[in-house]
């Protein structure tokens, strides 16, 4: 059972600014390295799928639109569900090693849009920076992505 504080060892979760913290559930991020047809392990999904540190997100900025045209917006996305195929709802994606780098007891959203935060390489701590190039040095021929959940009871 994870305690019920912050874990910060290997991730720097935001502090201030654009990114503020949402009591409605922990964030937990992953580094995970995959190989096609290598392992036969599954990724389990652990409460909301936020993204990896290699998607390419589009930012909802709402100050500055009305309100319809952002749900119509949202209602129309597929990225992030195309991406969260690839990881949870795909035979082809194993998982080779999984190791939880950091958690929060809060869930981080950016004030100014409806993108949750989701942690990247620049997040990481020195520390952290080191364990991933350790995990890409131990699993040279594979992929290694960092993956954040949030929301998560």
């Amino acid at each position: 059972m994870i305690k019920d504080f912050n874990n910060t060892g290997f991730v720097n979760f935001p502090q201030g600014g654009l990114i503020s913290p949402v009591d409605s559930g922990k964030t937990m991020i992953y580094l995970i390295a995959f190989q096609d047809g290598f392992s036969n392990i599954d990724l389990v999904k652990c409460g909301n799928f936020c993204g990896d540190d290699v998607l390419s997100r589009q930012n909802k900025i709402t100050f500055t639109r009305k309100i319809d045209s952002v749900i119509e917006e949202v209602k129309s996305e597929t990225e992030l569900e195309d991406v969260e195929k690839f990881y949870f709802k795909t035979d082809n994606f194993k998982v080779i090693s999984s190791i939880l780098i950091g958690w929060s007891k809060y869930s981080w959203n950016y004030t100014d849009r409806l993108n949750p935060w989701c942690c990247g390489f620049r997040d990481l701590s020195g520390e952290g920076k080191k364990l991933y190039y350790q995990m890409k040095k131990l699993h040279n021929a594979s992929d290694i992505r960092i993956l954040t959940f949030n929301n998560i009871k």
